[in-house]
């Protein structure tokens, strides 16, 4: 039997085109009539006159926002007001750091059976103590993940260049192009360091090396739309449900987090079939049918369903291996909606300083550099191939103080630069042959 006196747990709903909870302080008061404009109860009037004093409320913007934005704490039971008439009155206890939208709801252990979600017509609505911990546990697990924010060391584009060979004009020309057109594709052949530096350009703009901003895939032959975005999935009881994909769950994270730049990260992106991954998101994905605004239905989505849209502050990078023999032609509906940017092998001096300061002896160091600037120009050269096939610098990155140094670089060459030559020239043995000895001769 329940104690008389124990605390009651209420979901209210706030109209946002009235006030926005925004708009209040922490600790400041407030007032809700018991009663609308015409002088009629409210739905389920005996909720109100339930209320007592030290209830907790769950805040929710109502339509168009459809976010919990706050709890309330009761601190005046049902009462009459000479101006406003009948009213309950509440403090503002915390604010949600990340509002929860309404299809997130859908998802909480304890919370998607919620009588709230069954039928949210009406102003304020009784919740079980389950329901109110589950979205308090959300709002907790928030502010864990804020306070660990707070110790992220600062990343600037000065760090940046540091870790790549790269100069600082040309850093700066990707961050403007992924900063306007916010889908980028970096293609080059293999070992430029393509991920490494879409991480990079990520951490530059977020401004710390913060990995929640960040999302990474990889495509592949098999990847769908129902991974990517939604679709329908087997649910252990013979059944299936709906279930959401990596880009939409990461997409609904940004939502939350308007203040602040997200990056969705696809590696191999021209692996996968680009039009049937992205589905209708080929429209959303573009930077003038961002937002909100330009919100649409998705493909598994029904009546009661919550339309889907892009946010501006999620950006797309794609990662492309021009090396690639198996790969198709990037979809011009695709190819259109993305900036592409081609990154070269950079056996340059800032990445003979690099292999220096690992303890590479100077010498051997350059020449290495010019070794495989020389291998490279013969790929350029030969028809079949051209410049999209060159060998990049990463594959010599990894040098970790080793104490043989032209083992490390033997072990390289032989086993990762030669079964490449080998795909290369399969039709030319001797050429292998050739090219790997100019390479072990150094």
């Amino acid at each position: 039997m329940p104690q008389k006196n124990a605390r009651n747990y209420w979901w209210l709903n706030v109209n946002p085109r009235i006030w926005s909870i925004d708009s209040f302080k922490l600790e400041q008061v407030q007032s809700y009539t018991s009663h609308n404009e015409f002088d009629h109860k409210r739905r389920i009037y005996k909720n109100f006159e339930a209320v007592k004093k030290g209830d907790l409320v769950i805040g929710y913007e109502s339509t168009p926002v459809k976010q919990i934005k706050a709890i309330f704490e009761i601190t005046e039971a049902l009462h009459f007001d000479s101006y406003l008439g009948e009213i309950i009155s509440f403090k503002m206890k915390e604010k949600v750091p990340e509002p929860i939208d309404w299809i997130e709801l859908k998802s909480i252990q304890f919370f998607k059976d919620s009588e709230v979600l069954k039928n949210n017509q009406g102003s304020l609505f009784k919740i079980t103590e389950d329901e109110f911990e589950a979205i308090q546990a959300m709002i907790d697990a928030q502010k864990e993940a804020m306070i660990s924010e707070d110790v992220l060391i600062p990343y600037e584009k000065k760090d940046a260049l540091v870790d790549l060979f790269m100069d600082e004009e040309q850093f700066e020309e990707i961050l403007e192009t992924l900063k306007y057109k916010k889908n980028i594709i970096l293609q080059g052949p293999p070992g430029v360091g393509k991920t490494f530096i879409a991480k990079r350009l990520a951490y530059t703009l977020v401004g710390t090396q913060d990995d929640s901003r960040i999302k990474m895939v990889q495509f592949h032959q098999s990847y769908a739309y129902e991974d990517f975005i939604q679709g329908l999935r087997p649910d252990g009881d013979g059944g299936f449900k709906l279930k959401n994909g990596v880009f939409y769950e990461f997409c609904r994270q940004a939502q939350r987090n308007a203040g602040i730049d997200h990056f969705f990260i696809i590696d191999e992106i021209n692996r996968g079939n680009l039009s049937k991954i992205f589905g209708e998101l080929l429209l959303l994905i573009e930077s003038d049918k961002r937002g909100r605004v330009n919100e649409m239905p998705l493909t598994y989505g029904d009546k009661d369903s919550e339309p889907f849209y892009v946010p501006e502050n999620l950006y797309i990078i794609g990662t492309m291996n021009t090396a690639d023999r198996s790969l198709a032609m990037i979809d011009y509906a695709l190819r259109r909606r993305f900036a592409f940017i081609t990154l070269e092998p950079l056996f340059n001096q800032k990445f003979i300083t690099y292999l220096v300061q690992k303890g590479v002896e100077k010498g051997f160091a350059e020449r290495l550099s010019k070794a495989i600037t020389l291998l490279n120009q013969v790929i350029s050269n030969d028809k079949n191939l051209q410049k999209g096939f060159q060998i990049g610098h990463s594959y010599f990155s990894t040098f970790a103080n080793e104490a043989d140094t032209r083992k490390w670089y033997r072990r390289i060459v032989n086993l990762e630069i030669a079964p490449l030559l080998e795909e290369y020239w399969f039709d030319n043995e001797e050429k292998v042959r050739t090219e790997v000895k100019k390479l072990l001769d150094i």
